[in-house]
């Protein structure tokens, strides 16, 4: 038995077995990404005397079925679902399913970046007994002792911030399996690597993104703090490291010290971060380079200076990211560029800018997507004004309104003038003008000599982009 059940939703919820072998790809998303955030809070819950369970439907492949048992079995005395928008559909037809079972013999709370970005959807939801938006450690426990003492849990609920990271415990990673969590830039690694979080918050204000409704205070773990984690997790995940701050690199000082520190122990470690353009000089990527940093992934969306500057408010340069190519380049650290296309008032003429980026400035790999209106974004709130989309889509999609599977159904963002097909089309020769470039392979076959595993990586990347080429990878549309 458990004092607390915590729930990773998953995009598509199974009722059973027969429907998830029925229905296992429509439109639903098999991996899982480290549940960090609920195992910070489950860690803290541990240290204050509470006992927790940890349910990752996704990654575990459970059912509806599953977790009704589950519950069942741990009586718990609250329940903690945690949602992003891609997922806020699966659970609320979770709480449903164990207020229709289990009537109000459980409180049931939601939390995640959906709920900080739409904080009055507990209310229009009221199949949720509470919300906590923020972060839940310190709020959580508060809770939980309250519900011990058989109080009932009501309404939203600001979580209150954690100033000290390092006072916080490491995540309580005894309460999954790491085995099983995979993510893409980590296909170069022998085993899925172990989620680290040096830092929370992000300073900046890109219009897609939703940290600006969240938060932008920015607190940073220590360098010491950080390493000890790592060396703790060393023989579960041999050595390999995913950093999923919002931004890896954010304080030169703090990062080379954090190098230092990996270097005094003599740790043989590889490990991968997102960063931007502008936060890197050589000291630094000479320094990454020496402590184990295998790949830099860059956030630079857009190949024109006007959407990146204006439009999304990167306020990055082409320079700089020639530059911070040209030194991962220089030190064999390998870059990444994360691109979008389908920006407000962004012209076919400027999409192509970000067609060409990644081969002018040899890049080593990059990723494309359609922009996507996020709860919370600026971009949402464009389309919103503007009837590009309705204003109810939210409540649409988390009822079931606009059919299954987050990919199928949600729209995408065509600006004025464009069409869905030109956005597909845009995609898929962004991927041919890079992939199928000449110098692109004669580059990534050196690195099969150079780096181990490179080999396997590119015969994934080679699968991958034969389905782009064929589809473009996009299903979802404007209503």
């Amino acid at each position: 038995m458990s004092d607390a059940v915590f729930i990773n939703s998953p995009m598509l919820l199974y009722k059973n077995e027969a429907e998830k072998v029925q229905f296992k790809n429509h439109g639903g998303d098999e991996k899982s990404y480290y549940p960090l955030g609920l195992l910070y809070i489950s860690s803290y819950l541990k240290s204050h005397g509470h006992t927790v369970k940890v349910i990752d439907v996704a990654a575990e492949g459970k059912t509806l079925v599953d977790i009704l048992k589950i519950i069942k079995a741990e009586n718990p005395k609250l329940i903690g679902i945690s949602s992003m928008t891609t997922s806020i559909m699966s659970a609320v037809k979770l709480a449903q399913n164990i207020k229709d079972n289990y009537g109000d013999s459980f409180q049931i709370g939601l939390g995640g970046v959906h709920l900080c970005c739409d904080p009055t959807f507990v209310n229009r939801f009221p199949v949720f007994d509470f919300g906590v938006t923020g972060e839940g450690e310190k709020t959580f426990e508060e809770l939980l002792r309250r519900a011990k003492k058989g109080e009932r849990i009501k309404g939203l609920i600001q979580g209150e911030p954690i100033e000290d990271l390092d006072s916080l415990p490491f995540p309580a990673r005894d309460l999954i399996q790491p085995n099983i969590y995979l993510r893409e830039e980590q296909m170069n690694f022998e085993v899925p690597a172990a989620g680290i979080l040096g830092s929370r918050g992000c300073p900046f204000y890109c219009s897609f993104c939703c940290i600006p409704a969240i938060g932008h205070k920015v607190r940073i773990r220590s360098p010491k703090n950080v390493v000890d984690e790592m060396e703790q997790v060393y023989d579960q995940c041999r050595g390999a490291y995913s950093f999923v701050d919002d931004c890896f690199i954010l304080n030169k000082s703090r990062i080379l010290e954090f190098c230092q520190e990996i270097i005094d122990r003599k740790m043989k470690v590889k490990f991968v971060g997102s960063t931007r353009a502008n936060t890197l000089d050589e000291e630094v990527v000479k320094a990454l380079k020496r402590a184990g940093c295998t790949d830099l992934y860059f956030g630079v969306e857009s190949g024109n200076e006007r959407i990146r500057n204006q439009v999304i408010k990167k306020k990055v340069t082409d320079q700089q990211i020639a530059e911070a190519i040209r030194l991962c380049r220089k030190y064999k650290i390998m870059s990444n560029l994360f691109l979008m296309v389908g920006f407000p008032t962004e012209t076919k003429e400027e999409m192509m800018d970000t067609v060409r980026i990644g081969k002018k400035v040899k890049a080593d790999m990059i990723g494309i997507h359609i922009t996507i209106p996020f709860p919370g974004t600026e971009i949402f709130r464009y389309a919103v004004d503007r009837k590009m989309i309705p204003s109810d889509i939210v409540d649409k999609y988390a009822r079931g309104e606009l059919g299954s599977g987050f990919r199928n159904v949600w729209p995408l963002f065509v600006p004025e003038n464009v069409t869905l097909k030109d956005l597909t089309d845009i995609k898929k020769k962004a991927y041919m003008t890079f992939y199928l470039d000449i110098m692109w392979w004669i580059r990534r076959v050196r690195t099969w000599f150079q780096v181990s595993g490179k080999f396997k990586e590119d015969l994934k990347l080679f699968k991958i982009a034969l389905h782009v080429f064929r589809t473009g990878g996009t299903k979802g549309q404007l209503s």
